[in-house]
């Protein structure tokens, strides 16, 4: 009789996890506008800076960004979950988007194996350049792939790489960090280009924990012949797989077999 009970209970529902929308990160004209100030003769629209004037002008009148992101805070899904948009907010980033999950871009950090449609584009939609900037800054190149970030004007103390893993590593996985000791800069290496590209964008015109505000550019090549090598083995690596993971399963049990009886393997 009791099995019988016990045969009869109903199996324990599933839980349903509802996901989180992404909340208003700011409202709308909540930002102030900041004019740049003049410290030459001419603005270069394309570089948001003056020309012609000091060159150390503009390192002076830096300010902090007025907003910052937070993953746990504002991450959530959008209109962009729904319609297939695979770029993400730019505003969003920078912790400054007043839409939340009316949003037709994405609010969330590009997952692991997130493939964008268009390599030449940013991981925010923007178009990439042949060649980078003087200053190594805007949105990049497509001519190589570049994962590692230049931090400048950090304010040195004795836990300079715990707190900058600290405040980079909320933005994706990070292969390695170098601190320049007494120079006040730093680079960090994220395992994925895509995570690279939205910390630039979140830390511009951020501080750490000395209220300083950081210089975040792209990171020119390593010189180094052993760095290069490494990173010429990983992008073959890489390409390898994302060729194994395009083919048919079945095409490549067959050439296996082939392999097998001609003594390849």
């Amino acid at each position: 009789m009791a099995d019988q009970e016990a045969a009869q209970v109903d199996p324990p529902k599933k839980r349903m996890v509802k996901r989180r929308p992404a909340r208003k990160q700011v409202e709308h004209g909540q930002i102030e506008k900041r004019e740049p100030q003049q410290t030459g003769q001419t603005y270069n629209m394309w570089y948001h800076k003056w020309a012609g004037g000091d060159k150390y002008d503009s390192m002076g009148v830096q300010e902090k960004a007025q907003t910052r992101v937070d993953i746990k805070k504002d991450a959530g899904y959008t209109r962009a979950d729904a319609g297939g948009n695979k770029y993400i907010c730019l505003f969003f980033a920078r912790g400054c988007c007043p839409y939340g999950q009316e949003c037709t871009y994405l609010h969330r950090l590009p997952p692991r194996a997130h493939v964008l449609p268009d390599a030449s584009l940013d991981v925010f939609g923007r178009e990439k350049h042949a060649g980078y900037r003087d200053d190594m800054g805007g949105v990049g190149s497509f001519s190589r792939q570049n994962r590692t970030l230049y931090i400048g004007r950090i304010k040195e103390t004795r836990d300079t790489p715990e707190i900058v893993e600290e405040h980079f590593s909320e933005f994706g996985e990070i292969e390695r960090i170098k601190v320049l000791t007494n120079r006040g800069v730093a680079f960090v290496t994220y395992v994925q280009e895509l995570n690279a590209q939205f910390a630039k964008e979140a830390m511009m015109h951020q501080s750490l924990d000395n209220d300083e505000v950081l210089n975040v550019r792209w990171a020119t090549e390593d010189p180094n012949p052993a760095a290069k090598r490494k990173e010429h083995k990983r992008l073959l690596t890489e390409g390898e797989k994302g060729i194994q993971v395009s083919l048919d399963p079945e095409f490549v049990q067959r050439v296996r077999e082939l392999d097998e009886l001609e003594g390849k393997v």
